[in-house]
């Protein structure tokens, strides 16, 4: 058995996850809702690397009967690029590591994988959950 939970904390710790800030005045209550009355301002929700590429990246390590990504946009964009920091370190430790549903859900990033070697793989999905999780992504 390994645990990776220092590793993850590491990769999230390289990156500046700050609040998003839309809204001095505090009337927009999400991005969904800004992205309405500005929708030239989307690129700056989109992931750096999309669901297509981590599909592609990812695809002998998602079994059969799930379907891997869905994190689509808009999101923060540096969320996609810690996620594949992760998941390499997961795949280190353990090489028959299941990617099940990596997505978006209640406006943060839900991590369902498994591993049969890796022993605080919850506590992997649990800091995921706490760290990237913006409430302006609720809708």
């Amino acid at each position: 058995m390994m645990k990776i939970l220092d590793k993850v904390q590491a990769v999230i710790n390289q990156h500046e996850l700050k609040p998003i800030d839309i809204d001095d005045t505090g009337t927009i209550p999400n991005v969904y809702i800004y992205l309405s009355l500005y929708p030239e301002m989307a690129k700056q929700f989109e992931p750096e690397k999309n669901d297509s590429y981590l599909l592609r990246r990812y695809k002998d390590h998602i079994p059969r009967g799930w379907y891997g990504f869905d994190i689509g946009s808009p999101v923060v964009p540096c969320w996609s690029t810690i996620i594949e920091e992760v998941l390499d370190i997961c795949l280190e430790a353990d090489p028959m590591f299941e990617i099940h549903q990596i997505k978006m859900k209640f406006g943060g990033i839900r991590f369902y994988c498994s591993s049969e070697t890796i022993e605080d793989l919850h506590d992997v999905e649990s800091l995921i959950e706490n760290k990237l999780w913006d409430e302006k992504l609720i809708y």
